[in-house]
């Protein structure tokens, strides 16, 4: 079975995912499965996330 991998913030399509019904699933946690959509996020929208590089003021 194919399912399409949309990307959460920005709903482009970031690829398709092949799931066997017959193995087990062993996928990463950043994948979030409803229906027949894989929902995970680009590799734009994770670098927008990344705040390793922010600087805090207090």
């Amino acid at each position: 079975m194919y399912m399409l991998k949309i990307c959460r913030c920005c709903d482009t399509i970031v690829g398709e995912l092949e799931m066997d019904d017959t193995r087990p699933l062993r996928m990463d946690f950043s994948i979030e499965i409803k229906g027949n959509v894989a929902y995970t996020l680009c590799s734009k929208c994770m670098r927008e996330l990344d705040i390793s590089g922010v600087t805090y003021y207090q």
